[in-house]
């Protein structure tokens, strides 16, 4: 089970950067929000958490929802290296982790997050589990640029432009 106070501020970072038509910076969704631009990326790195004031101000920033959340906690969770910037495998370094030895295993791993998103009969290699969640997040942010241009098709033709 995912940790969902972890898991929000790199879902906040991913909706930042690819919940929309670009990438916004972090000073912009800041001053929207009304929090600090060292606060937005305490809360993406996550160093803090959020209160849910400030929570439901960064997504109004944004124009998320909770279930843009949701679906952002749940790509950078299937992702290979949870979402961490500069994180991930050493190359050869599969799932599960043969550390077999004179003295037996010494290291137990839990599987990476793709195994919980995609269930699969048996472990992949390093490089298909990083395609694996690419392929993921690529279809998620699919998911939320269609979400987007469907509430301004809407917008649209309601007649409100704002």
């Amino acid at each position: 089970m995912m940790d969902l106070e972890r898991a929000v501020g790199p879902a906040l970072r991913h909706l930042r950067l690819h919940g929309g038509r670009e990438p916004r910076k972090q000073l912009e969704v800041a001053a929207a929000a009304g929090v600090t631009r060292g606060m937005l990326s305490s809360y993406e790195r996550g160093k803090q958490s959020p209160s849910l004031k400030n929570l439901a101000r960064i997504l109004g920033a944004l124009g998320a929802d909770l279930v843009q959340l949701q679906w952002a906690v749940r790509m950078v969770e299937a992702q290979p290296d949870g979402g961490r910037v500069g994180a991930g495998t050493e190359e050869g370094d599969a799932w599960p982790l043969d550390t077999s030895g004179p003295g037996g295993p010494s290291e137990v791993r839990e599987p990476p997050a793709v195994y919980r998103a995609v269930p699969l009969p048996e472990p992949l290699g390093v490089r298909e589990e990083k395609a694996l969640g690419q392929m993921i997040a690529g279809f998620l942010a699919y998911l939320s640029y269609t979400r987007a241009e469907a509430r301004t098709v809407a917008n649209d033709e309601s007649g409100d432009l704002g």
